[in-house]
């Protein structure tokens, strides 16, 4: 009797869970297979749009060997440019940008060239730095500031400030502070632009801090004259630049595909998607500690800062041995002058 107790229930068993078996398989496998169509609708939907750029090799970007060179640190040149040309291609950069990513120290670091630095051209001499993109496009313009000041970039990222405003509007407006000097200056160039589109002006209605759309924010970005001149537009680029990781970071991550997609339709870039998540999800996720300086320092600029008249023409010169090595020093270390270099 036992002995057919056991069969009898070796039978139901392996009926009853065989069946099971084959309904867990199914069930999992397709499973599987919507999570993957999911996953792949996903990335094509985020990064249909991105527009890449072909890998620059170090020999390209005028790199050498550097004893202070380390993987923990992530640099991309970031350039702002003012074209017509949709590809990007030419223009001279008017912001410039090393963005570094320092993963020992968890900061990221905002060095801003200022756009009328005197310093050598590869094939063109001594000019201004922002006149590298025109000649050369992204290429000379990442290799001019590697051969200057001794870094070693490799990636860059482009945007046309005919794009900034697309971008701010795309975050819901970012917060700045808006002073009287700026208020006015902004307004005029709001003015101008309105004119231009014909178009009804969206002007800047008081000082203080506040929420500014895609065309107030572009107009600060443009602005120079009785704000602090050059100097000025380079710092308000890197608080542009800052306003919008911190409205970033206040999305839902659900919102993430749909801005990343927008935002990333608008940037050229040597960087992939692979890239990309893994750098945006380091500075998304990390609360890194934003620092940012604009280059040269004052301190490094000849003529107490008012630069120099050559075949004349403007140009913003400074003591190049000491203000190339305040750049490094800061990229590298984190170190301004009078500063403690950051520890772990």
């Amino acid at each position: 009797m036992l002995a057919n107790f056991i069969k009898g229930f070796k039978k139901f068993y392996k009926k009853r869970f065989g069946k099971f078996i084959v309904k867990f398989g199914i069930s999992f496998v397709a499973t599987l297979l919507i999570c993957c169509i999911g996953l792949w609708a996903a990335y094509s939907y985020v990064f249909g749009g991105m527009e890449q750029s072909e890998a620059i090799s170090k020999e390209e970007v005028g790199i050498e060997v550097q004893d202070y060179h380390t993987d923990d640190i992530i640099n991309i040149a970031l350039f702002g440019i003012d074209t017509d040309d949709e590809e990007m291609a030419n223009g001279r950069s008017d912001s410039i940008i090393v963005v570094s990513i320092d993963n020992k120290v968890g900061e990221i670091r905002l060095s801003a060239i200022q756009r009328d630095t005197y310093v050598t051209i590869e094939g063109r001499g001594k000019d201004k730095i922002n006149h590298a993109y025109a000649f050369g496009g992204p290429a000379l313009a990442v290799k001019t500031l590697n051969q200057n000041f001794g870094l070693d970039i490799t990636n860059y990222a482009v945007i046309n400030f005919a794009n900034l405003e697309k971008v701010i509007d795309a975050l819901g407006g970012i917060e700045l502070e808006v002073t009287e000097a700026y208020l006015q200056q902004a307004n005029k160039q709001i003015t101008n632009m309105a004119q231009a589109r014909g178009s009804k002006a969206d002007y800047i209605e008081g000082t203080g801090m506040q929420t500014l759309s895609g065309i107030q924010v572009l107009s600060m970005s443009r602005a120079r004259y009785n704000v602090g001149g050059t100097a000025a537009r380079s710092e308000m680029h890197e608080l542009i630049l800052n306003a919008c990781y911190a409205k970033l970071k206040t999305k839902n991550i659900l919102e993430f595909p749909a801005i990343v997609k927008e935002l990333l339709a608008l940037v050229k870039t040597t960087l992939n998607s692979t890239d990309v998540i893994n750098v945006g999800m380091k500075v998304l996720l990390s609360g890194y500690e934003i620092r940012q300086a604009v280059f040269p320092l004052v301190e490094d600029q000849k003529n107490g800062g008012g630069g120099a008249m050559i075949n004349g023409v403007w140009y913003l010169t400074y003591n190049e041995e000491q203000g190339n090595q305040h750049v490094r020093d800061f990229v590298y270390d984190g170190k301004l002058p009078g500063d403690e270099v950051p520890t772990e």
